[in-house]
């Protein structure tokens, strides 16, 4: 189908005047019947890619999605503009149900959308038999996947239906990495699939992470992001527990805030979540089982209080926000010490072979999963592993018509194992998304789309770092600075990668704690040879260096999520040899009046965010001269200065070029395109 044809049925069907990244090519390649495999993330517009096809093509296109509440919306939606649509699932009525399979076996739909349980019905398959298949859909596939983070065993009956429909299949999912789509190929017996990754590009989400230090960090910071960017919002965390404390904190803080997870009713859960759609809500407070199917275009903000456990999780949930274009924030607190409850989770989800063999032996004994749970000791991690062997091997063994405890379990110990790799493997990159200084949109973009790249790579601009949140503007160093830089790095270097941040720091020092000195780490030469910095400003200028590309975190093979090893990289071996003299972002003697210091004067409702009192006359000048930047450069306000900023400017009143770069978030890069301007408006 030419150009023209196709954008003349966008809009008359749709009423959508252009395509987005990815989405003509997902649709070419839909309606030359060749089976595809998407990556294109929350947000982007996969539903188009397989919804005008089936406008466009003879026969009903069957969608297989595990979303009910994306069912109903897009259902409601196509029926409103003339497209004979319909979902089948078990929570419909039956007289609905069977009405919705007549109008199938009668040909008379477009669409059909059907939950993953509804494979297994009779009455559908002979339903579809009639009625004729031109295209199978397969929505969220990554669940398809042993591999995906989201695995669902009901899934995997998806490749019986496609076997026996014999018709192309679009796989659609915001969350695969190589290895998931040569899974996801594989389990649905895919021809020479189109492999696309793209839609990464969202230039309205701000995506940052804000290292902290304690619980009340992560409550500074949050109030400073709700200030900052408005509501609504979701505040995403691990635990139930978690949850309801962050519900207390912002209603305490004077929001209309609910809560959702597990613990609740499905009752209770399906209320706040309509009150939270309607607007009854400010935010919401959460597990990651909210949001799935949930399409609430202006949330302005998504929080992770806690770390995630994968990239995937992370950037699906992150993908909520902003989805009506308008500017939004993506915040992650992170704290390292976080990562311990994610390694909780991974040691609960993926019992040992040991614990697999023991509990198989107590199912036989006839023992409940309670007596398991209790006879499995006191490590809680372990306690859970329990429980969740006995539940799947109680699957396992109904599936395989054995009796409990009879031979070996019934179990794949390896694919186990292989499991328990992989979710380590995610966990650690989640860690070094949080750790990592480079531009966040790239990040995520390199580790989805390996070699399928398609569209343009991202060119960020808007995350942290593009925006200078997290890095300080290098500069040349002094003499005394680029001794103690070769002297960290060859501290580095004699250490040999086997060490991180804290060791590393306490030998540069010169620490006497058991650790240092039972490994003889005390008769290197580098040894306290930056004692007069400290450990805390060692620390940083280690962070500086990783920042600088000088150094890199490597992670431990076989060893706990999230722990990293220092080494030397090849550019940092070439400033320790003295043959390169790096300008660096340094750390200073005192920590200055920095962002968290200035956000606590947002939270308060003040503008004195630094040594004076910004002028609301000359802050609303500065307001409108960013908005007429804004439109004239195509890009969210914020991104020329944000908010904290333009108080700055209009507090200290900067004379020159000089003291301009004294004002945080004006680094040499926006004194250049704006430093003119600037100074003429505060004169």
């Amino acid at each position: 189908m030419d150009q023209t044809t196709l954008d003349q049925a966008l809009l008359r069907h749709f009423g959508i005047a252009a395509f987005r990244t990815g989405q003509r090519e997902a649709i070419d390649a839909v309606l030359a019947g060749r089976d595809v495999v998407a990556v294109m993330p929350t947000g982007a517009g996969k539903s188009l890619c397989f919804q005008l096809p089936a406008v466009l093509l003879e026969g009903v296109t069957v969608v297989v999605s595990p979303l009910i509440a994306l069912m109903k919306d897009q259902v409601d939606a196509l029926t409103a503009r003339g497209v004979a649509a319909a979902a089948i699932h078990s929570l419909m009525p039956a007289g609905e149900r069977a009405e919705a399979e007549r109008e199938l076996a009668a040909g008379r739909l477009k669409l059909v959308y059907i939950a993953p349980e509804r494979l297994a019905s009779g009455a559908f398959h002979r339903a579809l038999a009639a009625g004729g298949a031109s295209r199978l859909v397969v929505d969220e596939a990554h669940c398809i996947s042993q591999w995906g983070h989201d695995f669902r065993p009901d899934y995997r009956r998806i490749g019986e239906l496609r076997r026996e429909l014999r018709v192309p299949v679009a796989a659609f999912t915001a969350t695969a990495t190589p290895d998931v789509r040569a899974d996801i190929a594989a389990q649905l017996e895919l021809t020479d699939p189109l492999e696309l990754v793209t839609g990464f590009e969202r230039p309205n989400l701000t995506l940052a992470v804000e290292a902290i230090q304690s619980r009340n960090d992560k409550e500074v910071m949050l109030r400073a992001l709700i200030a900052d960017v408005g509501t609504p919002g979701i505040v995403y965390g691990a635990t139930r527990k978690s949850v309801e404390q962050w519900a207390e904190f912002l209603e305490v803080a004077g929001l209309r805030a609910g809560r959702y997870h597990g613990g609740l009713t499905e009752e209770e859960r399906h209320r706040v979540q309509e009150d939270f759609l309607a607007g009854r809500l400010d935010v919401i407070s959460a597990t990651n089982a909210f949001g799935m199917g949930v399409d609430k275009p202006d949330i302005r903000f998504v929080a992770h209080a806690d770390l995630p456990g994968s990239v995937e999780a992370y950037y699906q949930e992150a993908g909520r926000a902003g989805r009506d274009g308008a500017p939004a924030r993506c915040t992650l607190l992170f704290w390292p010490g976080d990562v311990r409850m994610q390694e909780f989770f991974l040691t609960g989800s993926n019992p040992s072979p040991d614990i697999f063999r023991r509990v198989w032996r107590q199912l036989g004994a006839g023992a409940s999963d309670d007596a398991i749970e209790l006879d499995a000791g006191n490590d809680a991690g372990t306690r859970m592993a329990s429980v969740t062997a006995a539940r799947f091997l109680r699957r396992a063994a109904e599936a395989a018509l054995m009796p409990l405890g009879a031979g070996e379990p019934p179990v794949d110990l390896a694919a186990r194992g292989e499991k328990a790799r992989r979710d380590r493997e995610r966990l650690d990159t989640m860690v070094r998304y949080a750790f990592g200084r480079g531009c966040r949109t790239r990040f995520i973009y390199d580790y989805f789309a390996g070699s399928a790249r398609g569209g343009a790579e991202p060119r960020c601009g808007t995350c942290d770092v593009c925006l200078g949140w997290r890095r300080g503007e290098g500069r040349a160093l002094s003499d005394l600075e680029y001794e103690q830089v070769r002297i960290a790095l060859s501290g580095v270097g004699r250490l040999s990668g086997r060490f991180g941040v804290e060791r590393v720091a306490q030998v540069l020092v010169g620490s006497e704690v058991s650790a240092v000195l039972a490994r003889g780490l005390d008769r290197i030469p580098t040894y306290g040879r930056l004692r007069t910095l400290g450990l805390e400003r060692v620390k940083e200028l280690l962070g500086v260096l990783a920042d600088a590309e000088l150094v890199e975190r490597q992670g431990i093979e076989g060893g706990r999520p999230g722990a990293f090893v220092l080494s030397l990289t090849r550019a940092g071996r070439r400033v320790a040899m003295g043959e390169v003299r790096p300008e660096l972002a340094m750390p200073t003697a005192q920590r200055p009046t920095g962002r968290r210091s200035r956000r606590r004067g947002i939270i308060n409702g003040s503008a004195d965010v630094t040594s004076g009192t910004a002028d609301p006359a000359l802050l609303e000048r500065l307001r409108e001269w960013r908005t007429g930047e804004a439109k004239k450069r195509q890009v969210p306000a914020y991104v020329i200065f944000p908010d904290r900023t333009l108080a700055a400017l209009a507090a200290a009143r900067p004379r020159n070029a000089d003291q301009l770069l004294e004002v945080h978030g004006v680094g040499a890069a926006k004194l250049e395109a704006y430093g003119a301007a600037l100074l003429q408006l505060l004169a």
